[in-house]
Order: structure tokens, then C-alpha cells, then sequence
């Protein structure tokens, strides 16, 4: 996923700035500080002790049987990076198709839609020839490039790489008719739309499409980044022993935040908030036509598209306090799991003072 843009400190002079700080909607956090209530505490043993390595295999398998009823899936591996998830979930499955009698089967198609002119592998991945990025959605160009090579599929529900795009279940759920048809995997990236953006707690639930494998990642500003990979028990065949553990703070940070999202009530919460803020994101977008040409999203997860690049706008609302990110010509808006009504209200009145400013 690409990294929000660089902050710039908000100017404290306006009205409409936002107090104390800057308001973060860059999607750069879900919501977890040290100071969180229910944080668990941290351990003091030395990173490489005995003590360390056995409350570390303990941590994992603890949070790996708090994923897993609340997934797909029947195995969940932790893994201290990204692309050290998507390295073993790509040898995983090739090692799979290898037990059972189809060793050529090596090759990802990667569906990044239109939108995605980097052509850039998922992290971990880069330098693999045997990666083939699709930029189109239409299916017959899908199936042209499978053949007897080809090992999965893999794509992201919600696309944020480079613009915003929410990824119709139409359109998963053929890619899940072509994967079985061809005994294909089916890989899910939600890596930034994981883990409760989406209202739901996994971004595919809201299409009813099931993945056979999943990424989804955690990296909170005060611990080390945390990757779940979550596969079928047939996937999980070709898992390999001996995985880097992760870090143990990393693992706390990551049993605090999924009590935090298994609290009875919260997603509702996070559920009645979405939809708070799109209504009041959509009053703007109506309000402030000439600024924007289109308005899509998903939950926390809401993006405005302008005629022109986004950037212009992302550095005027950084420096009235509102932290966004720019994608192309899309600026995105994910503020945190804990949004307040009173976050959003203070957003959508910082955008609409700067498209007062703009239109003067």
C-alpha cells in the first residue's frame, strides 16, 4: 500500500482550524495509541531470550485464535511485515499446487484496475517474474491470461494504491467462479480495507465473496507492523515451519486492537459513524459541485474526486489542521475507528472552507 503524504503542521490562526493538533483523516492509523484503554501490557523480556521467544509463540497463537473464528479462515499466520506476507503466501500457494500434482503452477495474475498505472507488484513481491499485473476489470481479458501456469489471482476489495476504487462484488464474485473453475486460487489484499474501515470487519463481507487467502495489516505508531495471513485449511497444506516470528510488541498491539474491534457494540458504531459521515460528505459534494466531480466510498473509507490533482487541496487542508491523502486526482478520507460526530463535522467544514477559498 502506498504510505499516506507527509504531514504539514496545521496553522492555528483560522477559526475553522482544528483544536489541538491535527485532525487525521490520512488513513494512516485505525485508531490505536500506548495510552488505549484496554492495551495490554508490554513485555520486558530481551528481544532473543528463551523468555522472550516462548511468550512470543504464546502471544501468536493467542491472536491467531482471535482471527480466526472471525474469518474465513481455519489457519491464521503472523508475520512482521507486509511483504514478508505476501513472500510466504505466494510460496504457500505455489508449494500447494506443488502436493498436488501441479508444479507449473506458479504464476499470480494481479487485478489492479485502470486506475493503477504503476504497475507495481504487492510489497515482497517485486522481481518475480512469474507476477502479471492486469490494469482492466473485464473478464475476458482475466481469462485470457489464464492457463496451465497460472496459480491464483490475487486483488483488493477496496483499491487505494493509486486512487480509490470500491471493487463491485459483480466482479469478485466472477473472479471466485473463475478460480474454482480452474482450481485457481482466490487472494484477497485487504491490507488497508481489513480490520473494520469498511463497517464490516473484513471489507469482502459486504459482497458475500469468500477468498481461499487474505492479507490484512496493522501498523500502529507505537509498536512495530504487524501482517495476518489467513488461509483455508486445503491452502494451508502448503504452509512452510520455521516462520520469523513477530515482534512481540507488535503482537500486543495486535491482541488490543482486535478486542477493541470484538467489543459487543463497536462495529455498529463504527457502522453508524460511515454512514454519518457520508451523509454529511455528500450534503458537501452537492454543495461544492464545482469542486468535485465524483464521490465514492465505503464505510470509513470515503473519497473525492476533483478535476485536477488532489495535492493542491491536501496542502491547504493540512495547514487548517485536516491531515487527508492525495491519490492522483482523489482525495482520500479515512479517519480513524474512533471517529467522533464532532471530527467529522470539524472535516467537512475545514474542505468546505477551502473550496470557499478556491471558488473566490
Amino acid at each position: 500500500m502506498s504510505e499516506p503524504n507527509e504531514s504539514i503542521k496545521p496553522a492555528v490562526t483560522d477559526d475553522a482550524c482544528v483544536v489541538g493538533g491535527p485532525l487525521d483523516f490520512s488513513g494512516a492509523s485505525l485508531f490505536f495509541s500506548e495510552s488505549s484503554p484496554g492495551q495490554s501490557p508490554r513485555t520486558n523480556a530481551p528481544i532473543g531470550s528463551s523468555q522472550s521467544a516462548s511468550e512470543g509463540a504464546a502471544l501468536s497463537e493467542a491472536l491467531c485464535a482471535k482471527i480466526s473464528p472471525v474469518s474465513f479462515g481455519d489457519r491464521v499466520l503472523l508475520l512482521p511485515s507486509e511483504a514478508d506476507a505476501w513472500r510466504s503466501a505466494v510460496e504457500m500457494v505455489r508449494r500447494y499446487h506443488r502436493l498436488v500434482g501441479r508444479p507449473k503452477r506458479r504464476r499470480f495474475i494481479v487485478c489492479v484496475g485502470a486506475a493503477d498505472g504503476t504497475e507495481s507488484p504487492p510489497p515482497g513481491l517485486e522481481g518475480d517474474d512469474e507476477i502479471v499485473i492486469l490494469r482492466t476489470d473485464d473478464h475476458a481479458a482475466l481469462q485470457a491470461e489464464v492457463g496451465v501456469t497460472t496459480a491464483g489471482i490475487l486483488i483488493a476489495p477496496v483499491r487505494t494504491r493509486a486512487g480509490f476504487e470500491v471493487v463491485p462484488g459483480s466482479v469478485l464474485a466472477r473472479l471466485r467462479e473463475t478460480a474454482d473453475e480452474y482450481g485457481l486460487v482466490l487472494g484477497f489484499d485487504e491490507t488497508f480495507c481489513g480490520l473494520g474501515r469498511s463497517g464490516m470487519l473484513w471489507a469482502h463481507e459486504w459482497t458475500g465473496v469468500t477468498p481461499d487467502l487474505m492479507i490484512a495489516s496493522h501498523a500502529p505508531a507505537d509498536a512495530p507492523p504487524l501482517a495476518a495471513l489467513v488461509v483455508t485449511q486445503r491452502l494451508a497444506r502448503g504452509a512452510l515451519g520455521g516462520s520469523t516470528l513477530a515482534d512481540g510488541a507488535a503482537l500486543l498491539a495486535g491482541h488490543a486492537l482486535m478486542d477493541a474491534l470484538l467489543t459487543p457494540g463497536f462495529q455498529e458504531r463504527v457502522q453508524n459513524r460511515s454512514w454519518y459521515f457520508e451523509d454529511q460528505l455528500s450534503a458537501l459534494f452537492y454543495r461544492r459541485r464545482a469542486a468535485f466531480a465524483a464521490m465514492d466510498g465505503l464505510g470509513l473509507m470515503q473519497a473525492l474526486t476533483l478535476a485536477a490533482d488532489a495535492e493542491p487541496m491536501r496542502a491547504q487542508l493540512a495547514e487548517h489542521g485536516l491531515l487527508t491523502r492525495a491519490m492522483g486526482s482523489v482525495l482520500g478520507l479515512f479517519p480513524p475507528l474512533t471517529v467522533e460526530e464532532s471530527d467529522i463535522d470539524a472535516a467537512i467544514s475545514a474542505i468546505d472552507m477551502v473550496c470557499a477559498q478556491e471558488e473566490r
